[in-house]
C-alpha cells in the first residue's frame, strides 16, 4: 500500500477518534483501517488534507477522494468507507470540524511511537462493552487534568483498581502514557 494511501487511511482512524463518544459509538462497525500499517513520517497527513480540501463543496471533496489514484487501488468497501466518513464530518456544525482537525493535529504531533499507542489504546478501548467505554472516557478525561505524579497516585488506588479491570487499567494507562490530549490547555467539552 503506497503512502498516500495509508494516510488516507489515517485520515479514517482519525476522524472516528475525534468524533463524540456517542456518534463513534453509533458508527464504529467497519472500522478496517485499524490493522493498516502506519504511514511514514514524510506521508501526507490527514489534518492537512482535511485542511486542504474543507473549503471545497461535499462534491469537489469527494471527486478529490475519488479521482485519487490511491483511493482507486482500495475495494469497494474500503473506498465507501471512506466516502462515509468524509460526508459524515462535511455533515458536523463548522465548530465540531475545527474540534476534530485540532485533534488530528494533536494526534500527528505525537511522536510515531506515542501515535502508535494511542491507536493500541483506541482500539482495546472500542473493544470494551459502550457502559465501561463510557466509564473509561470519563476517567482519562479527569485523570488527563491531573499533574503526572497525581495520576499516578489515583491510578495506583484501590479504589481505581476496584473500579476498572486489567484490561481498562491498561487502556487508560496507554491513553494517558501517549501524551495525546485532544483539548489542549485543558479546555473542556463543549
Amino acid at each position: 500500500m503506497t503512502r498516500k494511501a495509508q494516510s488516507i487511511l489515517v485520515l479514517l482512524l482519525g476522524v472516528s477518534l475525534c468524533l463524540p463518544a456517542s456518534f463513534a459509538q453509533n458508527h464504529q462497525h467497519g472500522n478496517r483501517e485499524r490493522q493498516q500499517p502506519q504511514p511514514q513520517n514524510n506521508a501526507p497527513r490527514a489534518g492537512r488534507w482535511l485542511r486542504q480540501h474543507m473549503n471545497l463543496p461535499p462534491q469537489e471533496q469527494q471527486q478529490e477522494l475519488k479521482n485519487d489514484p490511491d483511493f482507486k487501488r482500495l475495494n469497494p468497501q474500503q473506498q465507501q468507507h471512506l466516502v462515509d466518513r468524509l460526508n459524515r464530518f462535511n455533515s458536523l456544525p463548522p465548530q465540531r470540524r475545527e474540534q476534530m482537525l485540532n485533534r488530528l493535529n494533536a494526534m500527528e504531533a505525537l511522536p510515531p511511537e506515542k501515535q502508535q499507542m494511542l491507536k493500541n489504546s483506541l482500539q482495546q478501548l472500542r473493544q470494551l462493552p459502550d457502559d465501561r467505554q463510557r466509564e473509561v472516557r470519563r476517567a482519562y478525561r479527569s485523570l488527563r487534568q491531573m499533574p503526572p505524579d497525581q495520576q499516578q497516585q489515583v491510578m495506583n488506588s484501590d479504589r481505581f483498581k476496584s473500579t476498572f479491570n486489567d484490561q481498562e487499567r491498561s487502556t487508560l494507562k496507554g491513553l494517558i502514557d501517549s501524551g495525546f490530549n485532544p483539548r489542549p490547555n485543558n479546555q473542556e467539552p463543549h
